[in-house]
């Protein structure tokens, strides 16, 4: 019975629906406080350059788009750690934030502190 109990608690709670986010970073481990940050301007002067991300107006002014092959995801600035990030991304959304991390001098890494692409 506690077991029923702890599965309904923790499934109507905010960490079942949290997902996985996935960083673009310059630090060694994305949320480290310390380290080489992406500023708003060093992304906004990005944007400028690639037509596949837009704001996103309809929530805030470090909330972007990104729309590969008909397909949109969400990618957000985080001031405080200088970095952008997004929940659960797909493969091709995963070879997108790759490629941003490479003209931004950064790196593609999960929650975890795993990279992408995975080293073999």
């Amino acid at each position: 019975m506690r077991l029923i109990v702890a599965m309904l608690a923790f499934l109507s709670s905010d960490l079942a629906w949290a997902g996985y986010d996935v960083h673009i970073t310059r630090k060694e481990f994305w949320a480290d406080t310390a380290g080489e940050r992406i500023t708003l301007e060093q992304w906004k002067a990005y944007i400028k350059a690639d037509a596949q991300v837009m704001s996103d107006p309809e929530n805030g002014p470090t909330d972007f788009l990104i729309t590969i092959r008909g397909t949109t995801f969400p990618l957000w600035y985080n001031a405080k750690l200088g970095e952008l990030y997004t929940k659960d991304p797909t493969d091709e959304a995963v070879h997108k934030l790759e490629d941003i991390a490479r003209a931004m001098r950064a790196k593609v890494q999960g929650d975890d502190g795993e990279l992408y692409p995975a080293k073999p």
